[in-house]
């Protein structure tokens, strides 16, 4: 038997006590994805604490990390040193890193890949001028605003004069008396264009009442600066602005200043979700549907799965609200996870315009002008509408003749070089929507046609035509990228817009029109109907009370009649309904593997999980590479194993140098 003598006392290692750094280092291996040790050097003690960013050397390269802690160690193993500190103040905090770490097993990634998300571009500058007014300001409780009624800020619809509408609804009282007495409510908010300016307002000041801090987040950068006005007239404290609509210093003096404490209010697009906050008391996110609030990068998470996962941890009141609901929303009321807030139907019916649907019945009165894509009604719906003010139409796409196919055997024409859509501009020219190339000389590749057909109208063509049946008419046209930024005034104008980039009107437009209906809800995708319902009702809010709207194009009925009704917790819970007969997200958990065939097999057949199926796909910047998707689905209570199972397997992959397969939790572009 082999015997192994200990050292002679006095003659082994060394052991020392040295002052440890445990950093995260800024590396999306998964394997790495945890603390590793730093010695601080006698030099560095005092600027390397826990919450900075500093540099340091992993497997001979140089990388930046967070100091998550520090502790002292005795050891006798010589540590790599810390190489410099990077940031004289705090960057994270405890619960930014254990949020960070909840959306990371949620989506299996790591966390500096959260971080990369979470954290804004560091400005030296900034850091600078906090340090010389000190880092140890107290925001304070602070005054909470006017106690006396909020004077009504006018809203796109221009009503005047309207009391509260959280009297209107039957838990909205409640809801507010909650928030003030300082609990966490979470609530599902179905919002009325007249009265929802007022009622943010006081949902935010109810907040400001306990002495808690609140975050607002929205969509767009317009909607942001809207917002950000109503809430700094209505409150006696600073409101402050942070995501795309500021500059990349203005965001990170506002991170920093949340971190310190200063901030009490924040009203920003999808990054301000995860701005610290000392003491966090509601998180309102507007419009959770829209895409825009979805990031694209790793981890895909959106704004609405930061802000659920926030409430929980740092037990905050919780509100999403949207002219429409999304089906992920109203899956958290239907649990009872969240509280559903509908309003009265009298006062609903008071304030909404009137919708109605343009169908085949209808197109056979008109006759044979009912059967264009600007029917008869839609154009006497618009002349009505100009008499009184301005009027909103909602097109599909942007661009003169967006899609466009072969006249012959209807092969939608394509790009030869990406495989991109070709499109026609008002000289002819077709070009491609991907790689912006000119095809010259268009050959149809399935029947050699060379005469072109449109599928899809555009802005562009729809504001010719409206001009040319409206002589005289004056036609305005807004898009993503020739957006109208300033309100339209109260005069006969029509606007011809794409969904997002409806301009708003000063005092609400008079009449709308939505074309091509089937262009969004006809999309064999799951998320077509939700979508379209939801840019619907987003335009609709536009109008006046009372203001007529036609829907034009094949729908379902059942959509039709929930705009007629405007009851869009309809929609969502018959939407709701058929993903739990599906089997899809929400009711189940949807796991997509991108990557080599091999590898996405490997994994697949390794974990415990229903393969629902594998495609191939090819790469629109090189057609010659092919990877395949496989979908995988675990009913929810399964999905923590189903997750952790992957993330052991990226982390051995990680290990050995394999690579790494693409995984998306409920991909956004499926649900």
């Amino acid at each position: 038997m082999e015997v192994i003598q200990d050292a002679l006392e006095g003659l082994g290692p060394a052991r020392t006590v040295i002052q440890c750094a445990h950093v995260l280092v800024d590396t999306d291996l998964p394997h790495l994805d945890k603390p590793l040790n730093y010695e601080i050097p006698a030099a560095l003690d005092t600027e390397a604490q826990p919450g900075r960013l500093v540099r340091i050397h992993l497997a001979g390269r140089r990388h930046t990390g967070w100091i998550l802690s520090r502790s002292s160690m005795e050891t006798d193993i010589a540590l790599r040193r810390v190489d410099s500190v990077v940031s004289r103040t705090p960057v994270i905090t405890e619960k930014l890193v254990d949020l960070a770490r909840r959306i990371g097993d949620r989506n299996v990634a790591t966390i500096s890949q959260v971080f990369s998300l979470a954290i804004p571009h560091r400005v030296a500058g900034v850091e600078k001028e906090l340090l010389s007014q000190g880092l140890s300001h107290d925001g304070g409780a602070g005054s909470v605003g006017k106690p006396t009624q909020v004077t009504e800020t006018r809203s796109a619809t221009g009503a005047d004069d309207l009391p509260s509408g959280w009297s209107y609804y039957p838990a909205g009282e409640a809801l507010i008396h909650h928030l003030a007495q300082g609990e966490s409510p979470r609530a599902v908010w179905t919002a009325l264009p007249p009265t929802r300016d007022s009622m943010l307002v006081d949902l935010v000041r109810s907040c400001l009442t306990s002495g808690r801090d609140a975050i607002v987040v929205v969509p767009t950068a317009d909607l942001s600066l809207h917002l950000h006005g109503v809430l700094s007239d209505a409150l006696d404290v600073a409101v402050e602005l942070t995501g795309s609509a500021v500059t990349d210093a203005e965001r990170y003096r506002v991170y920093l200043n949340g971190i310190r404490g200063v901030s009490r209010v924040i009203v920003g697009t999808r990054s301000a979700v995860w701005t610290p906050m000392r003491n966090l008391g509601l998180i309102v996110v507007w419009d959770d549907g829209d895409d825009r609030l979805m990031e694209q990068r790793a981890p895909r998470c959106d704004a609405l799965d930061v802000a659920i996962q926030r409430s929980i941890l740092e037990d905050a009141a919780l509100v999403t609200a949207a002219w429409s609901r999304s089906v992920k929303a109203h899956a958290l009321a239907e649990s009872g996870w969240a509280v559903s807030l509908t309003p009265q139907l009298g006062f609903q019916r008071s304030v909404v315009p009137r919708i109605n649907v343009f169908t085949q019945d209808d197109a056979a009165q008109e006759g044979p002008g009912g059967y264009g894509r600007l029917p008869s009604a839609a154009l006497r719906l618009v002349r009505r509408g100009l008499d009184d003010g301005p009027v909103l139409i909602q097109v599909a796409s942007a661009g003169y003749l967006p899609v466009v196919s072969c006249q012959t055997c209807r092969t939608i024409a394509r790009c030869s070089t990406c495989s991109g859509p070709l499109s026609l501009t008002p000289d002819s020219r077709m070009t491609c929507g991907w790689c912006a190339r000119e095809a010259i000389n268009w050959t149809c590749p399935r029947c050699g046609g060379h005469h072109l057909r449109s599928v899809r109208v555009g802005s562009e063509r729809t504001a010719q035509e409206i001009a040319r049946a409206l002589n005289g008419t004056s036609v305005l046209s807004s898009t993503a990228d020739h957006r109208i930024t300033h309100p339209v005034d109260n005069r006969p104008v029509v606007v011809v817009a794409t969904a997002g980039a409806e301009p708003p009107a000063s005092g609400g437009y008079a009449a709308g029109l939505i074309l091509d209906a089937q262009a969004i809800a006809g999309r064999p995708e799951l998320w077509a109907p939700e979508e379209a319902a939801r840019r619907w009702f987003n335009a609709c809010a536009l109008l006046r009370p009372h203001a007529p709207g036609l829907i034009v194009g094949r729908i379902d009925q059942a959509l039709g009649q929930a705009f007629v009704r405007w009851d869009p917790v309809d929609i969502a819970h018959r939407l709701l309904d058929e993903r739990r007969e599906l089997g899809f997200f929400p009711a189940a958990t949807i796991v997509a593997l991108d990557g080599p065939a091999g590898d996405v097999h490997s994994i697949a057949d390794s974990v415990t999980a229903e393969i629902l199926g594998t495609v191939e796909q090819k790469s629109r910047r090189d057609a010659s590479v092919v990877t395949v998707r496989t979908l995988l689905r675990v009913a929810n209570p399964q999905a923590p194993q189903l997750l952790t199972q992957l993330a052991q397997i990226q982390r051995q992959r990680a290990a050995t140098r394999s690579p790494l397969v693409k995984i998306t939790v409920n991909p956004p572009e499926l649900f």
